[in-house]
Formats: structure tokens, sequence, C-alpha cells
């Protein structure tokens, strides 16, 4: 039997719900009012984070030898399978080694749930509007340039007509 893809919208939804309920787009925040635990490992080599649940008590590890907004994408990618795969999760561990796997159904999923919780819809389209290039939005936002480019695609799919210069890079993480 196989699993549909969430749509985009649901997962659009749920990031947004989030957002509004709790005042905030900081996944570290929004996870602690969840009541989802975090713990910074400096003992990870080449995990970057996972998601789990132990005992019911929902789990994020990050690397902590990642710089903060490297921390930030991760702990949004792992709330995301908190909210998206948490079933999954009970019976295994959803591990990063590679943040940007868009082969892989949970990853996908995961990844758009992180840039659309991280990356304001408005302040993005004003951006590409105003005829700034992936590379410029990304500095200016602090941000990853593939989940920057994770978010044009799901805009794209909301109606929108931006350019994208190519794919996301599905080793991105594995070369921070």
């Amino acid at each position: 039997m196989g699993v549909d893809f969430l749509s985009s919208d649901y997962i659009n939804d749920e990031a947004l719900s989030l957002i509004n309920t709790y005042g905030t787009r900081d996944p570290f925040e929004i996870a602690r009012q969840l009541g989802i635990k975090i713990y910074l490992r400096n003992d990870f080599k080449r995990l970057k984070g996972m998601y789990m649940v132990i005992l019911r008590n929902r789990c994020i590890f990050i690397n902590n030898n990642l710089c903060r907004e490297a921390q930030r994408i991760l702990c949004a990618h792992e709330l995301g399978h908190d909210i998206l795969h948490r079933e999954l999760a009970k019976s295994k561990a959803l591990q990063e080694f590679v943040l940007y796997d868009m082969k892989s159904r949970p990853e996908y999923e995961a990844n758009t749930f992180a840039s659309e919780l991280l990356l304001p819809d408005e302040e993005v389209c004003q951006y590409l509007i105003d005829g700034y290039d992936v590379v410029q939005i990304a500095g200016i936002m602090n941000t990853d340039i593939n989940l920057l480019l994770i978010k044009m695609a799901q805009l794209n799919k909301r109606g929108h007509n931006f350019k994208t210069p190519y794919m996301p890079s599905g080793d991105f993480i594995g070369k921070i």
C-alpha cells in the first residue's frame, strides 16, 4: 500500500497555524512551547540532527558544531517531522545526514515545512519582484539558497511564476 504525499497547501497551513498560535517563526521557541525537548549535541560527527519520540517524549537532537543558521534550519526541519511525521518517528529515528534530500517523501515534506515556517511569503515575493537574485535574497534573509529555492517552488505552486535557476542541492547540509 503506497503512502500519498501531503499536499503543499496542508504543509503551508500547518506552518502558518504554528506561526499564528505562537506569534513567532522561531522553531526553537515553537518547539519549546509544544513541549518538544531540544538537545544540542557535541558528540555528533556526520549526523546533523534527528527527531524521535522516546517513551512518548518528543525530542529534537541538533549537532551543536553547526553554525546558528544551520541549527535554526535543522530545528525547523525536525519540527516539520514532529508536525507531519510523528507516527513514523515512533518506530524509528528520523536522522539527517543530508538535509535537502528531495527523493524521500518525509524529507521532502520536512524541507517544505521548514521553508514555509522560516521564510515569509510577502518578504520573499517582494525581494523577487524588486529584482534580487536567489543568492542576494538568501544573503539578505540569512538563509540557505536551497531553502529559498524550495520556498520559491512553493510560491509557484500557489500561482506565482518566479524563475528558479536550479533545483535544491541534495547534499547541502553535508557541506556545512
